[in-house]
Parts: structure tokens; C-alpha cells; sequence
């Protein structure tokens, strides 16, 4: 393996060798300098421009290996995000670093400029240098690296999470996962109470903050990180670069998948974006093909187990406990199907009633004795916590979706089929509005489970 840089001897590339130069030191890798012609050298003049550059290199590589690091250059012809993306991938290599702006306008740089066209075409992570010192002063110990993390629930963001992990090698190091979400459309999913907010939801970033802390132990190899949650109606690399800029972070880490074909020029990426808005220097992390069959086995922490207290939902509770590991929280919900407010122009033509509050309040109470009841004498023993939860809602559905969305359940435990409550799982109706609505593994239990 090895860090590839590469320069056409630009100021900014100069920045790009020095951050180059920390990581080569840092992870013990050689440190490989190129130079790409992306013209072809008028005839008779090739070895006399070849001889200057390798001359150019080669006098930055002496004073980098009297600082005792390996360094290898090369000087090449040809398209330069192309043979770097060539040479990085021939080596292995654990990094490609390039700086923002070189010879070039920043018209030809703005859209489809070599960083752009590097990081989405390479299958190794891109670091774009806007400046040197933050990361020279991290490896020598006199400040923390402050880095931003665009973190959501893909496993893109996990690997560009698990990499991030990577610049505490250089030194003092400071993490913030910042996630952004769409404030209406998260209203509607969890189904917050009251009217959405388009500046955001102290209830629903609370939701995001646990599940991301949760998922990025999972992902990264030590150190503790900061994990924030707001509102941007989908403007993520303008809430990250704005983020950046207000709090003076920086390096911005974010994941991406590899383009090839006609999607290297069509994809409108939040990385891409971020190249021409941000005031710090940005890491593009590719998602490896291979990196979904990778990952861990799953660790399950809080099941769902919804149930309409008739024995197939009672079996479904039962399987939910089979599958809980120690230290895992079983939710039991109970479903309380609500019939319509009589109208006051027909009242007497719609059947039924509300319940009163006294009514309902009696009925919770005996629904949580009645979840309670079904709780296996072993649970505790075996580390396994239990909470109970009665909700009412006139669409089972929709009530079992939101509860796993607030609970940020791993996994629902769910019988097919029901008598009352939950009576429209009859046919399958709501377990298929579930599988069809809801991002959460769903375990149905069979009727002949429950005899």
C-alpha cells in the first residue's frame, strides 16, 4: 500500500504534498509523487519535459526523504484523474491526495474538475487539500483535527464513519457525525404530534442522535464522537459546508459509490457539491462492492412484539424473547383501534362512541397487566428488559410503523393474523403494509407457530 499525491507543482498542490507527506508519516506507508502532462508534449521535446518535472519531483522527494520518509515519483502522459485513479488502485494505495485548484480556471474547475473526477471514479478514498497546517499541527500534538462527518444510514456513511476513525493516527483528533434531514417528511414518518416544523424537531433529532450513536459504535474502532441531527429540506452538502465554515472544522468526510459510464457525468453527488462549496478540505470515501457482505452480524438491542393479546399474537411475543440476547429491550405493544367521532349532523346514524378518558385510562391499565402477564419468567434472568406500550390509533398499521420508527426498533415480531385490535392483520393486510412502509426487518409468525 502506499500514499499517492498528486502535484502539478501548483501553491495548492504544495499543500497537498505537506498533508501527503503527515499520512505517509503517520501510517508507515511510502509516499508516492506524480505529475500528469493532460497534453501531449510537442514531438522532440518529450525528454527534455519529462527530465524537468522528474527533476521537480525529485527535489520535493529529497527533502521529504531527509525527514525519513520513502518516496517514489513518477511523471506521466495522459488524462490526470485517470492515471491517478490507475496508480492508486495498481498500489493498493490507502489514500490519493490532490489539491483544490491547480493550473486551471475555475470555470473548467467547477464543473467536472479533476478532484470530481478522481473521487467518483476511484475505488480509493480522495482527499482534496484546500489547506496544510490543520493536519501538520495535529501530528504535532498542538491542536485536535476537528472533523465532520456526513452521517446518515447507508452504508456509505458507515464507511465514510469507519474511515474517519483513520485521522486519529495522525494525531489529536475531534469527530462530529452531523446527519441532516428533511424536518417535514420525518414529521409525517414518526408521526410527531402537532404541526411540522420546518426548523427542526428537538423530538425527532433526539430520535436520530440515539440511532447514530448506536450505529457508529458499531462502525468505528475507538474514540468517542459527537453526533448532531438537523434540519435542511435536503440541502446536506450546503448544511455541511455551512457547518464547517461557521465552526471552523477542518477536513469534511463523506461517502460516496463508485461511478463508471455515463453516471460519472450525470451524477449530481452530495461529495461533488461539497468540492464547490466547501471551505475546508473534503475526504471522499467510495463504497467497496464488496463492503455490504463484510459487515458484522448484526446486533439486535430492541425488538418489537406487537400483539392483540389473541394467541397468535401472544406466540409472536414469544418468538420476539427466542431471538433477544442478553442486554436486548423487548417492546410489547398493544394497539387500541379508535372508531370515528360521531358526526354532530348524524350522529344518529354512526354507531358507536368514544371511549371517555376514565374508560380509556381503566383499559390501559388492564392492557399493560394483560402485556405484563405475557412477559417469560426467564427474560430477566437471561438480561432481557421488557416495556410495555398501548397506543391508540384507528389504523393498526401505521400505529405498529411509527412506534418502530420512535423506538428505532432492529427488528419486528409480528403474527400474521388477529381476532381483535390488531384485527386487520386478518388476510395479512397490515403485515404487508408494514413490509411494504417500514426500513425495519420484520419476522412474521405462522398460525401453526401458535399451536
Amino acid at each position: 500500500m502506499a500514499i499517492v499525491c498528486g502535484t502539478d507543482f501548483s501553491e495548492n498542490a504544495q499543500q497537498a504534498v505537506r498533508v501527503a507527506a503527515v499520512f505517509a508519516r503517520a501510517e508507515k506507508e511510502p509516499l508516492v509523487l506524480v505529475h500528469v502532462r493532460d497534453d501531449e508534449p510537442a514531438v522532440g521535446t518529450v525528454d527534455a519535459w519529462s527530465k524537468a518535472a522528474l527533476g521537480r519531483l525529485e527535489d520535493t522527494a529529497r527533502v521529504l526523504r531527509a525527514g525519513g520518509l520513502e518516496v517514489d515519483t513518477r511523471v506521466l502522459v495522459g488524462t490526470p484523474d485517470e492515471k491517478l485513479a490507475e496508480i492508486g488502485e495498481a498500489l493498493r494505495a490507502a489514500l490519493i491526495v490532490v489539491g483544490f485548484l491547480g493550473r486551471r480556471s475555475a470555470e473548467r474547475w467547477r464543473a467536472g474538475s479533476l478532484p470530481a473526477r478522481l473521487a467518483r471514479s476511484t475505488a480509493v478514498p480522495v482527499l482534496v487539500v484546500r489547506d496544510a497546517e490543520a493536519f501538520e499541527a495535529s501530528a504535532r500534538g498542538e491542536r485536535p483535527l476537528r472533523a465532520l462527518v456526513a452521517a446518515d444510514f447507508s452504508l456509505a456513511s458507515d464507511a465514510a464513519v469507519t474511515w474517519s476513525s483513520s485521522l486519529r493516527l495522525l494525531g489529536p483528533c475531534e469527530i462530529t457525525l452531523l446527519h441532516s434531514y428533511d424536518p417535514v417528511r420525518e414529521w409525517s414518518r414518526f408521526g410527531i404530534p402537532g404541526r411540522p416544523v420546518v426548523d427542526g424537531s428537538a423530538e425527532i433529532e433526539t430520535i436520530f442522535v440515539r440511532d447514530l450513536k448506536a450505529r457508529a459504535a458499531d462502525v468505528l474502532s475507538e474514540g468517542a464522537v459527537e453526533v448532531r441531527a438537523v434540519a435542511s429540506l435536503d440541502w446536506t452538502a450546503e448544511t455541511l459546508a455551512s457547518t464547517a465554515e461557521r465552526e471552523e472544522f477542518d477536513v469534511i468526510v463523506v461517502g460516496g459509490h463508485r461511478r463508471r459510464g455515463y453516471a460519472r457525468i450525470a451524477h449530481d453527488s452530495v461529495s461533488e457539491r461539497l468540492l464547490a462549496l466547501a471551505p475546508a478540505s473534503v475526504v471522499r470515501v467510495p463504497l467497496q462492492p464488496a463492503a455490504g457482505d463484510s459487515r458484522a452480524i448484526p446486533r439486535l438491542t430492541r425488538i418489537l412484539a406487537p400483539t392483540d393479546l389473541s394467541e397468535l399474537g401472544n406466540s409472536a411475543v414469544r418468538y420476539a424473547y427466542a431471538i433477544a440476547p442478553a442486554g436486548c429491550t423487548v417492546h410489547l405493544l398493544h394497539v387500541v383501534e379508535e372508531g370515528p367521532l360521531p358526526s354532530p349532523l348524524y350522529a344518529h346514524y354512526t354507531p358507536g362512541r368514544r371511549a371517555t378518558p376514565e374508560e380509556l385510562a381503566d383499559l390501559e391499565h388492564g392492557v399493560e397487566q394483560a402485556l405484563r402477564a405475557l412477559v417469560p419468567e426467564e427474560a430477566e434472568r437471561r438480561g432481557i428488559e421488557t416495556q410495555t406500550r398501548v397506543v391508540h390509533e384507528g389504523k393498526p398499521g401505521e400505529a405498529i410503523r411509527r412506534t418502530a420508527e420512535l423506538l428505532g426498533v432492529d427488528v419486528i415480531c409480528l403474527g400474521t393474523h388477529g381476532r381483535s385490535g390488531l384485527s386487520r392483520l386478518l388476510g395479512g393486510s397490515v403485515a404487508r403494509e408494514i413490509a411494504a412502509q417500514s426500513p425495519r426487518p420484520l419476522l412474521l409468525v405462522h398460525p401453526a407457530a401458535a399451536e
